[in-house]
């Protein structure tokens, strides 16, 4: 077959930006013009772009109007909506044949996970939920699966953690409640009319009245700490100077746990004798530092080295009994929740005129409603989620699971601990019961002096003699 465009071997770096670009920005799908025609309107953006896959791809787009190679638009519709790998062939090609393209409508290249044991979702309380809902002539919702993904932004329910609704009188698919409302205003509803047709089946998905409901409880669900810039790293104290939180550049402690520096305490040299991790974003992975302690005095350091060779040298200058603990900080993971930690943090229980069982209060771990009967746990950045879904998390990550806030750091805990927690009533009261006699001896102040004007009770025949 002829083809119109030059066929690539590897992607370009223009290409690579660009697909990196449609991967970090949250694009809608508004409309479809057969199978290779589509709206998008991006985040932010007011105007819309229609992209058309074909020799070539075609964009309405600045940057493809001037470039001719493939653009953030195209690139999402190839990554996104078609689940291209980037490394695949057909990703950052200028155009497609037909028979290129109806390999990629048919989704030849994907291989479809099954769901697994340790998915969020498998929690025994967000189960519970019942599909049916109690509106007349609705139909059951369809449970989220792993990879399942919005209609819309075409991002991963599960793993984007955004609130979702579902059609609620058709299909029963899921969909961001975000992303519909994106949908209602481009479908540009008056007010006479009274049900939102459903993006993928094109029937009735709810109702007016009930997407504006759960869009203003939704907004509820995300928190301040949310909000917060990336690059402060909630609840985390420099073990060194106190700062907290930290901001910028964060430095761990890959054998001592809960130990924090700040970008500042480590170039000073504080705490020596680990190694330590590091990241710049509070949900980004640790990432080992490298160094060599034989030449450095320092604790920690930015320059970048072969990460092998960094453990190769730490273990060298350390004890015995850290030197294991090394090889497992390769895969720096979070420090669990302590069990008493965990215990402390607030649980309600779900009871009826609850405002837990309003429209699109949902826990975003399973994307599941809270019913009646349920556990909620509430986290210190005010999030709440599912007791059964948020526990298991906690007890192997120290950080709440959508924004990153650091629960339990050992330093904070125990001054929240001598302020706050009063001795019992019942231990007051036994010490002054054995100790009356001293009980004015603190009350003593130097160069005063201070008398017990409560008169001893005399006697029989005793005189009652009072010294002055």
């Amino acid at each position: 077959m002829f083809r119109k465009t030059t066929w690539r071997n590897t992607a370009s770096d223009a290409v690579s930006f660009h697909q990196d670009q449609a991967l970090n920005t949250t694009i809608f799908l508004l409309k479809t013009y057969g199978p290779t025609g589509f709206l998008l309107k991006e985040e932010g953006e007011a105007r819309n772009f229609k992209v058309c896959l074909g020799d070539p791809h075609t964009c309405t787009c600045a940057v493809f109007v001037r470039e001719q190679d493939p653009c953030k638009h195209i690139c999402w519709v190839l990554l996104r909506k078609f689940r291209l790998p980037r490394e695949h062939e057909y990703s950052f090609q200028h155009g497609l044949v037909e028979r290129q393209i109806s390999e990629v409508l048919q989704g030849l290249h994907q291989t479809r996970a099954h769901r697994t044991e340790n998915d969020p979702s498998a929690g025994s309380e967000s189960q519970s939920e019942p599909l049916m809902s109690q509106e007349p002539g609705s139909v059951c919702r369809k449970p989220i699966q792993a990879q399942d993904v919005c209609p819309i932004c075409q991002e991963e329910l599960l793993e984007k953690k955004q609130p979702v609704s579902y059609c609620r009188f058709s299909c029963g698919n899921n969909v961001h409640i975000s992303c519909m409302k994106v949908w209602a205003n481009h479908q540009k509803l008056s007010q006479d009319d009274i049900m939102v047709k459903c993006p993928l089946c094109r029937e009735d998905f709810s109702s007016v009245k009930s997407l504006w409901e759960q869009v203003k409880n939704a907004n509820t669900l995300y928190t301040a700490a949310e909000r917060e810039k990336p690059d402060k790293h909630l609840g985390v104290l420099c073990h060194s100077c106190r700062e907290c939180p930290i901001t910028g550049k964060c430095f761990k402690c890959t054998v001592c746990r809960y130990l924090y520096l700040c970008e500042a305490c480590s170039e000073k040299g504080c705490h020596p004798q680990h190694p330590f991790a590091s990241r710049t974003r509070r949900r980004e992975q640790w990432c080992l530092v490298s160094e060599d302690l034989s030449n450095e005095p320092g604790g920690a350091s930015s320059q970048p080295e072969n990460r092998v060779m960094c453990l190769f040298h730490a273990t060298k200058h350390i004890c015995v009994s850290c030197a294991p603990h090394l090889f497992l900080s390769i895969r720096i993971a979070e420090d669990p929740l302590p069990e008493k930690v965990l215990e402390s943090l607030s649980v309600v229980r779900v009871r009826p005129r609850s405002l837990l069982l309003d429209e699109g209060q949902q826990c975003r771990i399973c994307l599941q409603r809270f019913t009646l009967g349920q556990h909620v746990r509430t986290l210190p950045c005010r999030h709440k989620f599912h007791r059964d879904c948020v526990d298991g998390i906690l007890r192997q990550s120290n950080s709440c699971p959508l924004d990153g806030y650091v629960i339990y750091n050992p330093l904070i805990w125990k001054a929240c601990e001598r302020k706050t927690t009063p001795k019992p009533a019942s231990r007051l009261s036994s010490a002054c019961a054995k100790q009356p006699e001293n009980s004015l001896k603190d009350l003593f102040i130097p160069g005063v002096a201070l008398w017990d004007k409560t008169p001893a009770t005399p006697s029989h025949g005793a005189l009652n003699l009072e010294l002055r």
